[in-house]
């Protein structure tokens, strides 16, 4: 309804009206329905004043058609005689005062529920548009087959465009990186035959070089003439994948730190893998000369003891390539492992720290166990903690007593289990919850990193670990550490 702006002058004006359409009923001669006229001014209040202000019009206009009535055809005040026809035109006067009322005052409360909806609408969608903005995420809808589109101003900007620049999947592959243009181009195809929902995450390359990586989801509707249309949103996720990105770096250096570290504690048992083969290839290599400086020369026991010589050397340079597997630095490769033959590889990096700490050792490796996929040097790393953090815990147990096992096998959910038990006093019930916690440790010089680094290579892989407890009956006590990885499907 059309809104006058409300002042002083017309209001008088409005009053100014009423007062001439009641001296016209009162004191022209017309024999007609003058006060119909009253419809005028409560019309006109209607787009001047408020309900209040239409009733009280309303009021006035009905006092003064029934003033000019009892003025004009009434013995009282003029002794004029009982006439129908005037109190028709009363009638007729009043109940148009009254039908026009009511229907203003419905068309103004329509009209303020209309102009309320409309600034809601326009509160939420600027809320909304500080939102999008505020978390980067902008809308868009795109109709099958025709291929129209709408998107948010937020939208546009994620795309690089102003936000006056209209939409068209040509400008969204103009700004696709090349890599992913397929992805976006296969999407594109199964939105025009409204095809399920499409949720994909892509980069886009823009002309200014900046990269961003975002994240589309988007399901298809249709409305009653059966039109299919596409109401997405399209988030902006290039911090978040930054920040993954940055975090892997630092896990890779953590682990290679840890690494490092855990190399330096096993510089002994190194030490000792090592110089083995490299006396015996000295002892060999003098057996040797001893053969071949005879006076008949021994040729066959000079080849054996060359053989020996080779496969000396060929032990050492298994260690020497073990270690620096382990000190290199380097992106995880995930590749088909036998997972048993791993496992002894790692102990016999630990062997030289097993005889110091006189533990026994007791293998159980299932035989013919599938392959897993998984990194070398990282799933090693994970058995050689466990394998050190075993040893250490039974470092107080009497001469004898110290008995570590390691046994992997196949469990009926298809994956391949590997535990590491000691005899140790095992861990409280207290504490077990938080051993898997960063900086956490139960040893006083403890950084509390290897647990929590060896449960983050283990879910990598697809796998868990996790630590059981000896039974409280149990003869035996210390505790248990077990992790299983998924077998490897070579199809």
């Amino acid at each position: 309804m059309f809104r006058v702006p409300r002042t002083p002058c017309i209001s008088a004006l409005l009053v100014v009206l009423m007062l001439l359409i009641f001296a016209i009923d009162t004191f022209s001669p017309l024999d007609m329905a003058i006060a119909v006229m009253y419809v005028v001014v409560v019309l006109l209040s209607a787009s001047v004043w408020e309900r209040r202000g239409v009733l009280l019009a309303a009021g006035v206009c009905l006092a003064l058609t029934l003033l000019s009535y009892l003025l004009t055809h009434t013995e009282i005040f003029n002794g004029a005689p009982f006439s129908p026809a005037a109190v028709g035109r009363l009638l007729v006067g009043l109940l148009a005062i009254v039908i026009t009322s009511f229907l203003v005052l419905r068309g103004q409360a329509a009209t303020n529920a209309l102009i309320a909806r409309e600034e809601a609408l326009r509160r939420s969608e600027a809320f909304l548009a500080g939102t999008q903005r505020i978390s980067k995420t902008g809308s868009f809808s795109f109709k099958a087959p025709g291929g129209a589109m709408f998107w948010s101003d937020e939208a546009a900007r994620i795309y690089g465009y102003p936000i006056d620049v209209d939409p068209t999947m040509e400008r969204i592959l103009a700004h696709t990186a090349p890599e992913d243009r397929h992805l976006v181009q296969a999407a594109i195809e199964q939105s025009l035959r409204c095809e399920d929902e499409i949720e994909l995450r892509h980069r886009l390359l823009l002309p200014d070089g900046e990269l961003k990586y975002v994240h589309v989801l988007s399901k298809p509707r249709h409305n009653r003439d059966g039109e299919c249309e596409y109401l997405g949103a399209l988030t902006d996720v290039t911090a978040a994948v930054l920040a993954e990105q940055a975090l892997h770096r630092s896990q890779v250096q953590l682990q290679h730190a840890t690494r490092v570290t855990m190399l330096g504690e096993l510089a002994a048992s190194i030490a000792h893998e090592v110089n083995q083969p490299l006396a015996a290839i000295a002892t060999n290599g003098e057996a040797c000369l001893r053969w071949m400086n005879r006076p008949q020369p021994d040729l066959d026991e000079a080849r054996a003891s060359v053989s020996a010589i080779l496969e000396a050397s060929a032990r050492a340079t298994g260690v020497i390539k073990r270690i620096r597997a382990l000190a290199r630095r380097s992106e995880p490769q995930h590749l088909p492992l036998d997972l048993p033959a791993l496992v002894e590889e790692s102990v016999d990096l630990v062997r030289r720290e097993l005889n110091n700490h006189h533990v026994a050792l007791m293998l159980g490796m299932e035989p013919a166990l599938p392959e897993v996929l998984g990194d070398r040097v990282q799933l090693q790393q994970v058995i050689i903690n466990l394998l050190m953090n075993a040893m250490q815990a039974m470092a107080a147990c009497p001469p004898g007593q110290a008995v570590l096992t390691v046994q992997a096998q196949r469990l009926a959910d298809g994956t391949v289990q590997v535990s590491v038990s000691d005899s140790g006093p095992g861990i409280p019930a207290a504490v077990a919850p938080r051993l898997f916690e960063p900086f956490y440790s139960t040893k006083e010089d403890g950084m509390g990193m290897g647990l929590p680094i060896c449960r983050s290579i283990i879910e990598t892989h697809g796998g868990r670990i996790w630590v059981k407890q000896s039974a409280p009956d149990s003869p035996v006590a210390g505790a248990t550490i077990l992790f299983s990885l998924p077998v490897h499907d070579a199809n």
